[in-house]
């Protein structure tokens, strides 16, 4: 388990490339198929509105229509409940409208326009999305397919061989006409490589880039690839609306909820609001789980895991349960505003204003899980992958439970089952915990992030600070196991709080609870911190580059620290655990449990020679070997415990 579960005016100087450089270097697919360059990008230029196929040097002629030079147009904002304020399910605070509420499923025509929908490329198994089926593009193709739409999905961190022919193979089946590419802040390289595959293989298909970068960063995401739209935000009303213009031969111009770039390389951008509760509910409603490969992820993960070989039959049965996961989203997003988070700011950046909170109701949920179950008899856990499951105002929580419950009672849901969530702290008191231990809720995440105040001041979530002890404890005591994700480091952050943060963490896992830990702050696009000036400074790039092409850019990798101590220590710190997590070759993917046990392992040392108060190193090495299955021990403890030099000490501690 990789954890429980993750406004701007786009220019080209904000978000995730506010300070990156784009190379200029000659593209290897140019000279092969000829035509106009943009020596700015090193790229094709990009025609949208001639008669030849938008990508000039394919030299095509057009067969769909398209875009127009339309301006972009304003959007409404919303309001949305504050952190305050009840959060309410009812479905009479909504009228019932809007495209989605007015679906109804209809077979496939052949004038219907065909969708290939690709999810986003983690070639790292793992590292940067959920080992689970890309749960945004099924929804979308479920949606798709209820207008009458044939849709199918690629996935390409399920395939068994190598992903660019089998991608090749599906370009090939059919003639596409819409390709939609979802892209996230951390695969981005690789599903570029992707997209510039599919450009080559299906010339003449409609090219969308969807997701949280394309968002965030739509006017660079363009510029980078061989896009002709980007879709901002929710994809099912912009889909279903392209979808409808493309069948009846209409222009493509100006569908809300989508951005462009013209031919002189003006960018137009169309806002669009949020789906309703009711939209957000049909949209739900029609992810077509029986069709999700999660038997597929089921067997790669235990693969990984070596589940067989782990040392005691519970946590065979434990790691099973949590392999054998389904993920269901009820939340269309977090309205929590955490300043190294872009989740608050996805809705809002596609709208161009505040977006209002929706999400399914206890019976809802109910329906779901009755259905996920019906498509995945196998399956163990449920795992709810809102970014908050329960709000401190929450009238869905305690009938939820009671449901859940009775239904175990009924033998409905199996006594086994279980559920998963990620949840506000202060949001949980005993009367919660106990209610959502009684339906089954095994393990519950929370973003602690740090255990400092003034961190988590830094970081706006101060309120949670006095409730993060009680609520732990409660939750060891009623048999919950809390997941807590953290970050070592803030921008501000004193050497003492990251001391203390290593010394709550070890501390934590010793009683029961299991961590997730970064060094330090990512700045994802779209987060406030990403785009705060005083943090450029502080701020470290990594060149990114797209395979098959020479096509290469800045991008910001991390935030460091501002004292130089600090800074220095967790840059060891990074570099010790990189080079001992190198030495373990037998292992293709490494829980995040695990993980945070080797970050302690590695801080420890550096920590301790700057004087400062630490727990017993080989404390953590026992606990972490005891964890691994038999086979994999040996190659452990090399790693762990190699006869290297030991780490120096930071420089400002030598003075």
């Amino acid at each position: 388990m990789e954890g429980p579960g993750s406004g701007s005016t786009l220019t080209a100087s904000t978000g995730l490339f506010k300070r990156s450089i784009l190379r200029h270097r000659r593209s290897p697919i140019s000279p092969a198929l000829g035509g106009a360059t943009d020596a700015a990008m090193g790229r094709p230029k990009c025609r949208i509105n001639q008669r030849i196929c938008c990508r000039e040097f394919l030299d095509i002629p057009i067969r769909r229509p398209m875009l127009s030079n339309a301006k972009g147009l304003a959007a409404t904002g919303v309001s949305i409940p504050t952190q305050g304020v009840r959060v309410s399910d009812s479905q009479a605070e909504q009228k019932e409208c809007g495209l989605l509420h007015r679906l109804r499923r209809r077979e496939p025509s052949a004038k219907a326009p065909t969708f290939l929908l690709i999810g986003p490329y983690d070639p790292h198994c793992g590292e940067y999305t959920f080992l689970a089926p890309p749960l945004g593009v099924w929804r979308l193709a479920g949606v798709l397919e209820s207008a009458g739409h044939e849709v199918k999905v690629f996935d390409p961190n399920c395939c068994e061989g190598p992903v660019e022919p089998a991608l090749e193979e599906v370009l090939r089946e059919r003639k596409w006409d819409v390709v939609g590419i979802s892209t996230t802040f951390m695969t981005l390289p690789f599903d570029l490589s992707l997209a510039y595959l599919a450009r080559r293989s299906a010339p003449e298909a409609l090219l969308i880039a969807g997701g949280m970068e394309a968002t965030f960063n739509s006017q660079r995401v363009l510029e980078l690839g061989p896009f002709d739209l980007v879709v901002l935000g929710e994809g099912e009303i912009p889909l279903l609306e392209i979808g409808e213009r493309l069948a009846a031969s209409e222009p493509l111009t100006g569908v809300q909820g989508t951005a462009h770039l013209h031919g002189d390389g003006e960018f137009a951008r169309f806002a669009q609001r949020a789906m309703t509760r009711e939209e957000l509910r049909d949209a739900i409603f029609s992810t077509p789980y029986e069709r999700m490969p999660y038997g597929a992820y089921w067997d790669r993960l235990a693969r990984s895991y070596a589940v067989g070989e782990l040392p005691t039959k519970a946590e065979r049965e434990a790691r099973l349960a949590e392999i054998r996961s389904v993920r269901l989203i009820t939340l269309n997003y977090c309205p929590m505003g955490c300043t190294f988070c872009s989740s608050t700011n996805f809705l809002h950046s596609a709208q161009g204003g505040t977006a209002r909170l929706a999400r399914l109701s206890a019976e809802e949920c109910l329906e779901m899980l009755r259905r996920i179950r019906s498509a995945h008899p196998d399956a163990r856990t449920l795992i709810f992958q809102d970014d908050i499951f329960a709000f401190r105002n929450d009238d869905r929580l305690l009938p939820l439970c009671r449901a859940l419950e009775e239904c175990k009672k009924t033998g409905e849901i199996p006594e086994h089952f279980s559920f998963i969530s990620t949840n506000r702290i202060d949001a949980l008191n005993r009367e919660r915990l106990v209610a959502m231990r009684r339906a089954g809720f095994r393990v519950l995440g929370f973003g602690i992030e740090n255990f400092s105040l003034e961190v988590l001041k830094e970081f706006n979530k101060s309120q949670i600070h006095p409730h993060i002890t009680p609520v732990l404890r409660s939750a060891l005591r009623l048999g919950i196991t809390p997941f807590l994700d953290m970050i070592l480091t803030s921008p501000r952050c004193s050497m003492e709080d990251v001391a203390e943060n290593v010394r709550q963490a070890r501390s934590w896992i010793v009683k029961g609870c299991e961590v997730g830990m970064y060094p330090y702050v990512i700045p994802f696009a779209g987060a406030p911190m990403a785009s705060d000036p005083a943090l450029r400074p502080h701020t470290r790039y990594a060149t990114k580059r797209v395979a098959g092409t020479d096509l290469s850019w800045e991008q910001p990798a991390k935030i460091l620290p501002m004292d130089p101590a600090v800074r220095e220590s967790i840059l060891l710190i990074e570099n010790d655990f990189q080079e001992r997590l190198e030495r373990i070759r037998g292992v293709r993917h490494l829980p995040s449990r695990l993980r945070s046990l080797l970050w302690i392992a590695s801080a420890i040392p550096i920590l301790r020679r700057m004087s400062l108060r630490m727990p017993s190193r080989r404390g953590v090495v026992a606990d972490l070997l005891a964890r691994l299955p038999h086979s994999h021990r040996a190659e452990f403890l090399d790693a762990v415990c190699p006869r290297l030099k030991p780490a120096p000490a930071p420089a400002q501690a030598l003075a």
